[in-house]
């Protein structure tokens, strides 16, 4: 083993049991690793700097585009750049992003012109209400949604580019939304629908309580739910052609309320239960808008670095976890999947102090010293690309892991140093990197 090596295999350790912030700043790196970062990375300045990802992408079916924070600007503006090359150059058909099905719905029928569509991609991203809205309510996202609209101005409504939330936690929207279709379009069915949904929507999302109800008295209404998903899928395989997006929309939504039910329920239990749920809806979600999209179907799939980055690669897979990255790998074939992840070192973020609370923008603290980022910073400078696949030469990374940030919606940057970092066997994890070394906060469309 060499020196590079022994240094990280002792940088793991001390993280996985808890070595103090005033150990790290004791970190040196070994020169063969800094060589290396230094070596396979390339210039990131402009989009015509992005040809060696699409090349590497090849034919991927998907490409996942991560982020170390849900509240940089720089992430969405690259992630942006490269989804619209993937759209205008390789056909890509949608974009997938880990938000709510029911609060991008206004933004998709906005950018593929349907009739009942929002006046602007502002207008609709202003729709959204539900904490932690400015993750896609920015001036970043709406930037996108106009020239998607516009991308599209010439297409047949068949052929036009989507833009589909894939996460779980707009719960009660999604509930509205199902109903609201029963009541108008299958009467016959709309009071048992009515009756599933709202014994369980009455638990509010209080887990405990709902898990100690199906525990002490039942019923468990969860069958029945998955039902409604089972009678939407079946009658959206004959139905009409000017029927099949809106009952598509509605399909999604009770997959929504089928998986939220399953969430609320694993919140009740201990380990990794209610992650793998979230993540597994992720993936099931995703490969609902492949097949609706059509066999040669491609989608670019914008979330945070843990949940599309491989979650064998990292700490996750010893707790039991898994994520989008690996369960697409595992269904699609690890060919057909092509994952980037996003790391920055200093600057400033949007995120909040607690959940529920305030936004604000918030200034990060220097990567620890014996982190991935501070690696980067040391190898070189500037904005640049680091090809992990197997095709380049980066073999000579070493295979131990390193600490990455990762920082959500919540932040404390008092606990940075102890809470914000994944054990991460690079080259496994991503098929590429790209290091922004300063960065910036989003510009949130509402006025938090």
């Amino acid at each position: 083993m060499n020196r590079a090596c022994r240094l990280l295999a002792a940088v793991f350790v001390c993280a996985m049991f808890g070595a103090s912030a005033g150990s790290a700043q004791t970190a040196t790196w070994d020169d063969d690793l800094l060589d290396a970062l230094r070596t396979h990375s390339t210039t990131l300045r402009s989009a015509a700097d992005l040809d060696p990802l699409l090349d590497a992408a090849g034919d991927a079916r998907l490409v996942l585009l991560g982020e170390s924070t849900h509240g940089t600007h720089e992430f969405y503006i690259w992630r942006d750049r490269l989804s619209r090359r993937l759209i205008a150059e390789r056909g890509f058909s949608f974009i997938a992003v880990e938000g709510d099905w029911s609060a991008l719905v206004p933004l998709d029928r906005y950018v593929r012109h349907r009739e009942d569509a929002s006046t602007s991609a502002h207008a609709a991203l202003l729709s959204i209400e539900r904490w932690p809205r400015w993750v896609w309510a920015n001036q970043e996202l709406a930037a996108l949604g106009e020239w998607l609209r516009q991308f599209n101005q010439e297409r047949a409504p068949t052929d036009r580019i989507g833009i589909h939330g894939i996460d779980l936690y707009g719960i009660s929207d999604s509930i509205d939304a199902v109903q609201r279709y029963h009541k108008t379009r299958l009467p016959a069915a709309a009071d048992r629908v009515h009756a599933l949904y709202q014994f369980f929507r009455r638990f509010d999302g209080d887990a405990a309580a709902y898990a100690e109800h199906i525990k002490r008295d039942g019923p468990w209404v969860g069958d029945g739910i998955a039902g409604v998903v089972q009678d939407l899928a079946t009658r959206l395989i004959d139905a009409p052609p000017d029927e099949r997006d809106l009952l598509f929309e509605m399909l999604q939504h009770a997959r929504v309320v089928a998986s939220g039910e399953r969430y609320i329920r694993a919140l009740a239990e201990p380990g990794p239960a209610a992650w793998n749920v979230r993540d597994r809806h992720f993936a099931r979600m995703l490969t609902a808008l492949l097949d609706h999209y059509g066999a040669d179907s491609r989608a670019a799939v914008w979330a945070h670095n843990t949940h599309i980055g491989d979650a064998r690669a990292t700490g996750m897979a010893a707790r039991g976890e898994v994520n989008l990255g690996q369960l697409v790998r595992e269904q699609q074939g690890a060919a057909a999947v092509f994952t980037l992840g996003f790391a920055t070192a200093t600057g400033s973020a949007l995120a909040a102090a607690a959940w529920g609370e305030r936004v604000q923008r918030m200034q990060l603290p220097p990567p620890r010293p014996d982190s991935l980022e501070a690696a980067l910073l040391a190898s070189a400078a500037g904005n640049r690309v680091l090809r992990l696949d197997q095709s380049s030469p980066n073999t000579a990374l070493p295979s131990t892991p390193l600490l990455q940030r990762a920082i959500g919606v919540v932040f404390v940057p008092e606990r940075e140093p102890k809470d914000n970092y994944v054990p991460t066997r690079l080259a496994e994890r991503y098929d590429a990197l790209v290091f922004l070394p300063v960065t910036q906060a989003l510009t949130p469309l509402h006025a938090e």
